[in-house]
């Protein structure tokens, strides 16, 4: 039977034909309001199912499929094999009932599956019709396979301006720009749903890993635009700005500050290092003498000095005491302890029937009037395979035939 969740978008059906994490975290997003999703998976699953075993990632003491579970949570799934005829009229009658469509298939792909805007409008107008891509629309590229590593990171220039003068960068997070460009296509979603409120008609909504990740660096891209004149890239002990490399305390922690607003800032970090006298130094005072004569470096290095000095919950009260902006560049176990994310409800808990309770990453925004559902596990693959046959009133025996002809696979 159908999931009722009582949340501000119950009633809203979602068919999510899409793997890995940017179109799947749109279905997670809506499923915390309380729409029903029901994920279409192959016969093969979900790749994320398998994320936990690419080689770098931590290891879960049982291999639970950890990858899977924020994007995924509270669907059903439902696992088909859309080239066979009676597969792919499965996923046409619910298509035919539902709300929102969700897919992450490569153009082409959807064409020749009978899955475009076109095929699937005519036969649902009100259905909002919302497609994740790597590249875009339209142009050379539309068709590429892209992942948000290559794709979001080292297309969009993002990651140009973190790169080391020396060495290499380490791997970018799971799925750290598919989140963000996810966002974006809930937004989109959302705003196709109020407009079909206005209008009656549901439309195509689109966005991509390349367009998120140049909107995430749009401010240095407008600068490019304009013609402006880039300045070069120094080493961090010849850098403009002191309060903008990371630093060592002394137990070993790096932290960093954020002191865009300089002038008024220098008394406050004099006075958070212990060096108030540094306040009216003519070597320091102002901006334009730090960077003169050396002044900038003798400051970094002054500075490696002192934090030296000192663990880092030291300097975390002292700059907290002057207002002065601040991070501990945390570990994921400051992650997993951090109290300000807990108060802000960053973490949420539920029931796993297996694992007993668990935390998992809440979606990261809130509605003050209206509460998101209590989180459900993720499905197993094919975990609802029979159950949404029967609603769309297939009978055990059709259920049980499609299953033994490999059109469906069941329970997990």
């Amino acid at each position: 039977m159908s999931v009722s969740s009582g949340g501000l978008l119950e009633g809203i059906k979602v068919v999510e034909a899409a793997a890995m994490v940017m179109v799947p975290s749109v279905g997670a997003m809506l499923s915390d309001y309380g729409a029903e999703v029901v994920k279409i998976e192959s016969l093969e699953g979900d790749l994320n199912r398998q994320g936990h075993l690419f080689p770098g990632m931590p290891k879960h003491p049982e291999e639970y499929e950890y990858t899977f579970l924020p994007d995924n949570r509270g669907k059903r799934s439902l696992a088909l094999n859309l080239k066979d005829p009676a597969g792919h009229e499965i996923l046409m009658k619910l298509i035919d009932g539902a709300d929102v469509f969700l897919t992450n298939t490569r153009q082409k792909a959807l064409d020749r599956l009978g899955l475009g805007y076109k095929e699937i409008s005519a036969r649902n107008p009100r259905l909002v019709y919302a497609h994740g891509t790597g590249f875009g629309d339209r142009g050379p590229e539309a068709d590429k396979p892209g992942f948000d590593g290559v794709t979001y990171w080292s297309r969009s220039g993002l990651e140009a301006s973190l790169f080391p003068e020396q060495g290499w960068l380490g791997s970018t997070g799971y799925g750290t720009g598919d989140h963000p460009s996810g966002m974006s296509l809930f937004s989109a979603v959302m705003l196709a749903l109020f407009a079909r409120e206005r209008t009656g008609k549901g439309g195509r909504v689109s966005t991509s890993l390349l367009a998120n990740g140049v909107w995430a660096n749009a401010i240095i891209i407008q600068a490019r635009l304009l013609n402006t004149q880039f300045q070069e890239r120094r080493a961090r002990e010849d850098a403009r700005n002191f309060t903008g490399v990371y630093y060592r305390a002394g137990d070993g922690r790096i932290f960093k500050m954020a002191v865009p607003d300089i002038e008024p800032g220098w008394p406050k970090v004099c006075r958070a290092i212990g060096r108030p006298d540094l306040i009216d130094d003519p070597r320091y005072a102002t901006l334009e003498a730090r960077s003169q004569d050396g002044h900038m470096k003798e400051l970094i290095e002054l500075c490696d000095q002192i934090f030296a000095t000192r663990p880092v919950e030291h300097w975390q009260k002292t700059l907290e005491r002057e207002d002065v902006p601040h991070s501990l560049v945390a570990n994921y176990d400051d992650v997993e302890a951090d109290e300000q994310m807990a108060a802000n409800d960053i973490f949420v808990e539920f029931d796993h029937p297996e694992l007993g309770k668990l935390r998992t990453v809440n979606s990261p925004f809130e509605l003050d009037d209206h509460a998101k559902v209590r989180p459900r596990p993720a499905p197993g693959h094919g975990e609802h395979s029979a159950e949404v046959l029967a609603e769309l009133g297939l009978d055990a025996g059709r259920i049980e035939e499609l299953v033994e002809r490999g059109v469906v696979k069941a329970g997990a």
